[in-house]
């Protein structure tokens, strides 16, 4: 049943006038004799125009009330800005994931802080995948301690570019897919002895065993046998036009751009500005690692294989 109108509440002050009983007036307006009862003990004597102010105070102050404050509002905007998700951020700050999405949709927290908001986009195939489809291992040879992330060590590889014809200076990411911890290198350029520079550098400083890369078919990792057969690293390649082979190194590319938007010029990245950036996605917890950090489960792993 509907609540009360004012015109209802202006025939009950005039039934309290004539005398009537809670009976009769529930007769007369068709409510229950129960819902006249609250509705007199709004304000005694019984006068409409009180009694309506009375409901509409109520009405406005019901339901729940709303969490976000101004210092609330500020902590969740910081970690925003770190391309921290909002279902991170929830768990991190004990509040329910929709909660945020409500504000967000509300206007309370501005939209465009998501980290990914309007990055959406048809991408252009990338003509260098028509190449080198005869390198090496196929990523269907991958074995299951590789596929199932039983152990560290097993790296997705890709490359994240400048804007093409002003820039050749490029990032080189490496991604464990394990613990998801991810490396990156500034590279002067595209080139496979470019690429095979870098990772002999991250070869000979890495603090534990390297089993194996996955990377896609564009001609700067064509020089990968080398190292195979130096370190004895496999490397397995994917099929044409499938990024999602290397997902989680997709994923976290994304969280780069964050960081360095397209059309960045890479040259311009200093090395600790890309050091900062690396430990801030990093140290950010994930769901899927049990709400630990990647740097935590690299830690322990690393910890675990030099006992």
């Amino acid at each position: 049943m509907f609540s009360i109108t004012y015109s209802e509440r202006i025939k009950i002050e005039t039934f309290c006038e004539l005398g009537l009983s809670n009976s009769q007036m529930a007769d007369r307006l068709k409510r229950s004799p129960a819902t006249i009862f609250y509705e007199l003990s709004r304000c005694q004597p019984y006068q409409a125009k009180l009694a309506q102010a009375d409901a509409e105070y109520k009405r406005a102050r019901c339901g729940r009330k709303i969490k976000l404050n101004a210092k609330l509002k500020q902590t969740i905007l910081n970690h925003l800005r770190l391309s921290w998700s909002p279902e991170v951020i929830a768990h991190e700050l004990k509040l329910a994931t929709k909660s945020i999405y409500n504000w967000l949709t509300q206007g309370q927290i501005e939209l465009n802080a998501l980290p990914e908001h309007g990055l959406r986009q048809r991408r252009n195939l990338d003509q260098r995948s028509k190449y080198n489809q005869s390198l090496g291992q196929s990523i269907e040879q991958r074995p299951n301690v590789i596929n199932q992330r039983k152990r560290i060590s097993d790296f997705e590889m890709d490359t994240v570019v400048g804007p093409r014809g002003h820039s050749k200076a490029v990032l080189l990411t490496l991604l464990d897919r394990k613990s998801r911890f991810i490396w990156a290198y500034r590279l002067k350029d595209r080139t496979a002895a470019t690429v095979n520079e870098a990772l002999t550098k991250f070869l000979t400083t890495f603090n534990g065993p390297v089993h194996s890369f996955t990377v896609d078919r564009g001609t700067e990792f064509s020089g990968l046998v080398s190292l195979e057969s130096q370190y004895g690293i496999k490397t397995y390649y994917c099929h044409a036009y499938t990024p999602a082979e290397r997902g989680s190194n997709e994923r976290f590319n994304r969280n780069l751009r964050y960081f360095y938007p397209k059309g960045t010029r890479f040259e311009h990245i200093s090395a600790q500005d890309l050091t900062t950036t690396l430990l801030q996605i990093n140290q950010r917890p994930l769901k899927i690692l049990d709400w630990q950090t990647p740097y935590q489960v690299m830690l322990t792993n690393l910890s675990k294989n030099s006992d």
